[in-house]
């Protein structure tokens, strides 16, 4: 699009130039260069330092693809099965007592976050950073069990920085 509008300004900058003469006022002439200058500029700028490198249709092509990733999950209407370690386990809806987020710092400069789903059975944690398939899950988990608690306080579990959020929590 910038190359386009540069293209189109030295047209217009060479219309001004061969038809300098016919315009009736010197500030007719003056303005449309120096639009054309400013509009050549700002074009070039954009091309050589993009500013957004992540526009709305590539976050959006990337959040649906990531919304609709089965990854290690695969759904039921009473449960889903995931695959680990070369291990499936199915969990039902019915059995899930709690959900909550949790961070966990991470080789001290950023932190690591992820899912912990508790069961009548046993505890399942799944990191969003080495999970496949972790934001269908959310979205599943959200479609499937009701009183969901997205304002829950966040409690620092340890002295090492783990923080965990209640967001669900069977009654």
């Amino acid at each position: 699009m910038e190359k386009k509008i540069i293209i189109f300004c030295f047209v217009i900058l060479g219309f001004t130039f061969y038809s300098y003469p016919v315009f009736d006022s010197e500030g007719i002439s003056y303005l449309i260069i120096f639009c054309c200058f400013i509009m050549i500029t700002f074009s070039v700028a954009k091309i050589y330092n993009p500013s957004d490198k992540n526009n709305y249709e590539s976050v959006e092509k990337e959040v649906d693809y990531l919304e609709n990733l089965d990854g290690i999950f695969s759904y039921q209407k009473d449960g889903f099965y995931f695959t680990r370690n070369k291990k499936t386990d199915f969990v039902k809806w019915e059995e899930i007592i709690e959900v909550n987020s949790f961070s966990i710092p991470f080789l001290h400069e950023g932190r690591h976050s992820g899912l912990e789903i508790i069961t009548e059975k046993m505890g399942y944690e799944f990191n969003y950073q080495q999970t496949p398939g972790i934001e269908k899950l959310t979205n599943q988990l959200i479609e499937n069990l009701s009183h969901w608690n997205f304002d829950g306080e966040t409690i620092k579990i340890n002295n090492h920085g783990l923080k965990k959020t209640n967001l669900y929590k069977r009654s």
